[in-house]
């Protein structure tokens, strides 16, 4: 019985996740088909979830996230102790370089912004809460992937591919990039993932010495210099240290 519920709780969980900020609407079959689950299966689930209102059925039959979704996320966020510490910090940096400060942590094998503060300026890098990434594309994921372990590196190696032509995505290019990263403690992309963007993260690390988040600033390469961005990086990594201390 104990574990029935516990396999129930986590197949629910995965439902909820199966949602993105692009895909907030989802038919059952596409549901069923992201958790590797039968229809039918998805469907006793689902139909749970929407009598808690955790999730919405519409008229055309498709699913969507719920109201007591929303209210249980706008607690959480509230109350999500490591945002209420960083956030000073990067609003400083953003408020400095009046460019666009990210933080990124790690969901199920991607890179995933947990806070975003856009640039001041009209030409800004958009990158919204919630977002998803490959683990291995751009400097906000190596600051991450570097400290995962030897596992998770492998695996994410064989997944890389071009997306620029500035992409680093050979497999001893993408290692070497990820050892000078342990090596110097931040990371830079020169237009890896987005075309015309340079951005730098630095690894931010627990009491523990778990890395739990990158620390990125990203801007328009014409505007926001490799050189003007290598000035920032001792003054992140010494406000990285501070954090460290206080999750």
């Amino acid at each position: 019985m104990a574990e029935d519920s516990v396999r129930s709780v986590e197949r629910a969980f995965a439902i909820l996740k199966a949602f993105t900020r692009d895909d907030y609407k989802l038919s059952l079959s596409e549901i069923a088909e992201r958790i590797n689950l039968p229809v039918t299966t998805s469907l006793r689930i689902a139909a749970t979830l929407e009598g808690l209102n955790i999730l919405q059925r519409h008229s055309d039959r498709t699913y969507s996230l719920g109201s007591q979704l929303y209210l249980l996320g706008s607690i959480a966020k509230a109350n999500f102790r490591p945002q209420q510490i960083i956030y000073p910090y990067m609003k400083e940096i953003r408020d400095e370089t009046k460019e666009a400060v990210s933080l990124y942590g790690v969901a199920s094998e991607y890179r995933v912004c947990y806070e975003q503060l856009e640039s001041l300026l009209t030409v800004r890098c958009v990158m919204r809460v919630g977002d998803r990434m490959p683990l291995w594309a751009g400097a906000g994921s190596r600051a991450l992937l570097a400290f995962l372990g030897d596992e998770v590196i492998e695996r994410e190696v064989k997944k890389a591919y071009k997306i620029t032509e500035n992409t680093i995505y050979e497999p001893e290019k993408l290692r070497k990039s990820l050892a000078d990263v342990r090596t110097l403690g931040y990371a830079i992309s020169r237009a890896e993932r987005d075309e015309g963007i340079l951005s730098i993260a630095v690894p931010v690390f627990n009491r523990r010495g778990d890395i739990v988040f990158s620390f990125s600033v990203a801007g328009p390469a014409q505007r926001f210099s490799e050189e003007y961005a290598m000035s920032l990086i001792p003054k992140i990594q010494a406000m990285c240290r501070e954090i460290a201390n206080q999750l």
